[in-house]
C-alpha cells in the first residue's frame, strides 16, 4: 500500500524529485568551476636560490599531453665565452599520439628566455637574429612520437642568446610544434634552470686595462680585422705592453700548444687564471711564443678576409736581426665575440732575407 504526504504527494516520487534537483545544482557548480579554472596551468615558477632547476613537475603540459624539459648537458663551469649545451627533451604523456615538425636548424623550432635577477630579459645572439632573418625555406621533419614516449636533441645556448657577462641568470625554454611564428598550436613551457656564469679568465686585470701613454682606461673597439691587427702590431713596436694585449685572447693563443692546452684543462678556475697571468709575463719577457711579441720596423697589410664571425688578415714584416733584415708573412686569425675582434692564432712563413 502506498503512502501519501500531507500535500497528497507520493512519498517516492518526493523523493525523486529532490534528487533530481540536487543532481542539477552540483553539475550547475562543477561547470561553473571548470569554466574560471581553465585547462592550461600557469607557467612553472622560478627555481629557489641555488637550485639548479625546477621541479621535474614544473614542466608546462600542452593540450596534447606533450612536456618539455631542459638539462644541462656536461654540466661544467660556464664563461660568458663558453659553449653552453642544453639537453632537450619533448615527452608525450597524453593518450594518443603527438604529432609535430622539427626544423632541420632547431632556431626555428625552440626558443629561449634567459633573464637576470631583476628580470631583465637577455638579447637574442647575433646568430639568432642573421637566421631568422633569412628568407631561404626552412626545412623540418614530421615527427610522432606515441604515448610514454619521448624525443631528445641537444642545443647550444649561445646559438639563442648573448651572454653579455657573469652572473646567475634564469634560463626557459619554448618549444613550437609548427615552427616558431606559428601560434597554432600554442607553444609548450619547459621547466626553469638556474645558470650560473662566471668571469672569463681571460680578461686581464683592471689595472692592466690602463694606458700607458695617456693613463686612460683601455677598451676594446668595434674595428674591422685589419685596424686590430695594425694597432696591435704599432703597440708591439711602441712597446705599449697593455694596448698591445687589448685585442689578444690569451687563453686562446695558450691553449694552441696541446701541452698546454691538456694542462689547462686539468686547473681550476684559479688555476686557470694563474697560468694566463704566467703566460702573459713570459709573452712580455720574451719567453714563449716569440713570433708574436717580436718588434718589426715595417710592416704591410697585404690581405683581410672575414666573415660574420672569423676573419685573417694577412701581413708582410720585416725585422733587424744584427747584419740581416728578415722578412716574414704572418697570418693572422681572428674571431669576434660581441661586435669586436680578437686574435685568437696566428701562422709565419719566412720569406728569406734583403
Amino acid at each position: 500500500m502506498r503512502t501519501k504526504s500531507a500535500f497528497g504527494f507520493d512519498r517516492r516520487k518526493s523523493a525523486l524529485a529532490a534528487f533530481a534537483i540536487l543532481y542539477s545544482v552540483t553539475c550547475a557548480f562543477a561547470a561553473l568551476a571548470q569554466v574560471s579554472a581553465p585547462g592550461y596551468p600557469s607557467a612553472a615558477p622560478l627555481p629557489a636560490s641555488g637550485a639548479e632547476s625546477a621541479a621535474p613537475d614544473a614542466t608546462t603540459t600542452g593540450a596534447s599531453g606533450a612536456t618539455l624539459e631542459i638539462r644541462f648537458f656536461d654540466k661544467r663551469i660556464y664563461f660568458p665565452e663558453s659553449e653552453i649545451p642544453i639537453k632537450v627533451t619533448i615527452a608525450n604523456n597524453g593518450d594518443s599520439t603527438y604529432r609535430f615538425r622539427l626544423a632541420d636548424d632547431k632556431l626555428y623550432s625552440l626558443t629561449f628566455d634567459v633573464r637576470t635577477p631583476t628580470n631583465r630579459q637577455l638579447d637574442s645572439s647575433d646568430s639568432y637574429k642573421l637566421a631568422l632573418g633569412d628568407s631561404r625555406p626552412v626545412l623540418y621533419r614530421e615527427l610522432a612520437i606515441k604515448p610514454g614516449e619521448e624525443y631528445s636533441f641537444i642545443e647550444r645556448l649561445e646559438r639563442y642568446v648573448h651572454i653579455d657577462g657573469p652572473g646567475s641568470y634564469t634560463v626557459r625554454a619554448s618549444f613550437y610544434p609548427a615552427l616558431v611564428g606559428s601560434e597554432t598550436p600554442p607553444a609548450v613551457l619547459s621547466n626553469v634552470l638556474l645558470l650560473s656564469v662566471r668571469p672569463s679568465p681571460g680578461l686581464p686585470p683592471a689595472l692592466d686595462m690602463i694606458s700607458q701613454e695617456t693613463g686612460e682606461v683601455l677598451k676594446a673597439e668595434a674595428l674591422p680585422p685589419d685596424e686590430v691587427v695594425r694597432r696591435t702590431i704599432v703597440a708591439r713596436q711602441k712597446g705599449l705592453w697593455n694596448q698591445f694585449f687589448l685585442y689578444l685572447d690569451l687563453q686562446a693563443l695558450l691553449t694552441r700548444n696541446q701541452d698546454r692546452r691538456t694542462i689547462y684543462e686539468r686547473q681550476s678556475d684559479e688555476g686557470r687564471r694563474r697560468m694566463l697571468a704566467r703566460f702573459r709575463d713570459e709573452l712580455e719577457s720574451n719567453v714563449v711564443d716569440k713570433d708574436i711579441v717580436v718588434q718589426p720596423y715595417y710592416f704591410e697589410i697585404l690581405e683581410t678576409k672575414y666573415s660574420p664571425y672569423k676573419g685573417t688578415v694577412r701581413v708582410l714584416e720585416k725585422f733587424q736581426d744584427h747584419q740581416l733584415r728578415l722578412v716574414k708573412e704572418y697570418t693572422y686569425l681572428l674571431e669576434r665575440r660581441d661586435g669586436v675582434w680578437y686574435i685568437v692564432g696566428y701562422t709565419v712563413l719566412n720569406k728569406g732575407a734583403e
